[in-house]
């Protein structure tokens, strides 16, 4: 949203009460600062990173990673391979997620690092492209299963399925606005379902199996290539599988709300990324470069920042490896839609310089982008966290120079 925005608190820890800011009087709630509550377990977020990671992906990506990569046998090392980058992506988000402890994902860090522009045309891109495509196609591709069964023989009018998608958009939306603890709720549910749902189709190729029909799978026909992949088909490919193993970050934008992230960051990840890589292997990733960039720039301009945790670097050298390689061939091999994509983001350029960078705009000008900003935090329910003083003069991470909004969003 352009416009003025406010940085959350560092730690999310209650602590002193803030001192008045300039506006509206104080209210009954005056004496304690607004924060996150910790109240996201090692399970939870283990659910909420293979929640994120399982969706419409595994039913859509093979398709594509099949046809790109020629063969049976090198799609599923493209998977396998697939699961091993996420990992590596995963340990340098650990990093981040304890070295930057704020919820926000992406936008937090590369915002901490490369200042406001470059987080802001992260977020640009991700308002809209990637979130709202995303969330279209999961959203699809779960309105068409509910309604197959109910139109067996044909298939569902494009109407109904549309609605549906719609109505679970808004419930979950809803959902997610209102309670942490339901919210949480709900994704372990339909994480249980997912799992079970996949681990019966992995059970029926065991089936498949032992009865002798793994005709593909034997190594003179895996590796029996109906065409030869040119390396832009195999970065379309790799490309194919990285939306299905998308998501995979997605507990580092609640960071905040995880009890004990010191310690449940690392054992979430450990737990949810093999698990996801198995799954994915018998059913047959661009993705988040620039953040892992900012881990070496962090290392680089803070290396006396505290890091509970500390991986090589190395990993993210070979995750930057993976990204480059993906990068450069996807231009290549697809140009045009790379090319509409950059211009997509770069639009963003003039609406940060608009509202945030021109700090001596007309008043008029002023009072839109700053109207805009809080029209969107009050159609989200958006507060933003306050802490300590003193804990952010002390934090590990002093906050962006971005202006604040002069009048407060009332938190009753």
């Amino acid at each position: 949203m352009a416009g003025h925005t406010q940085q959350p608190s560092g730690r999310g820890k209650p602590g002193p009460a803030p001192s008045p800011s300039p506006g509206p009087g104080p209210g009954p709630g005056a004496s304690e600062p607004v924060t996150l509550k910790k109240e996201i377990g090692l399970v939870s977020a283990c659910t909420i990173i293979i929640g994120n990671i399982i969706g419409s992906g595994i039913f859509i990506s093979p398709k594509g990673v099949l046809e790109h990569s020629g063969s049976v046998g090198l799609a599923l090392f493209i998977w396998v391979l697939g699961g091993g980058v996420t990992a590596l992506g995963s340990l340098c988000y650990a990093e981040l997620g304890v070295a930057i402890p704020k919820s926000g994902g992406d936008y937090a860090y590369v915002t901490e690092i490369f200042g406001g522009l470059a987080g802001f045309l992260l977020l640009w891109s991700a308002v809209l492209i990637m979130y709202p495509t995303s969330l279209a196609v999961i959203s699809m591709t779960f309105s068409n299963y509910i309604l197959q069964p109910v139109f067996p023989n044909c298939i569902p009018p494009a109407a109904a399925s549309r609605v549906l998608s719609m109505a679970c958009l808004m419930l979950l939306t809803w959902v997610n606005s209102s309670s942490v603890r339901w919210a949480t709720r709900i994704q372990d549910i339909f994480t249980g379902g997912k799992l079970l749902a996949l681990s019966l189709i992995i059970g029926m190729g065991f089936v498949q199996i032992f009865q002798g029909h793994f005709e593909e799978l034997r190594p003179s026909n895996a590796f029996d290539f109906w065409m030869t992949p040119s390396v832009g088909h195999l970065a379309l490919a790799f490309l194919q599988g990285s939306f299905a193993f998308s998501g995979w970050n997605f507990l580092n934008y609640v960071t905040e709300e995880l009890v004990d992230p010191r310690k449940n960051l690392p054992r979430a990840i450990f737990i949810s990324i093999p698990l996801v890589t198995f799954v994915y292997t018998f059913i047959n990733y661009l993705c988040y470069g620039v953040t892992i960039l900012g881990l070496l720039v962090l290392r680089w301009r803070r290396p006396a920042l505290h890091r509970p945790i500390k991986v090589n670097l190395l990993v993210p050298a070979a995750y930057l490896v993976f990204w480059a390689f993906l990068l450069i061939f996807s231009f290549i091999s697809e140009p045009m839609v790379c090319g509409i994509g950059v211009i997509i983001i770069l639009t963003g350029v003039p609406i940060f310089f608009l509202g945030v960078f021109w700090r001596s705009k007309p008043k008029c000008v002023h009072r839109l982008t700053e109207s805009m900003t809080r029209w969107g935090q009050e159609l989200c329910f958006v507060v933003y966290p306050q802490g300590a003083p003193e804990e952010e003069e002390n934090g590990p991470c002093q906050p962006s120079p971005l202006p604040s909004v002069d009048k407060p969003l009332k938190t009753q």
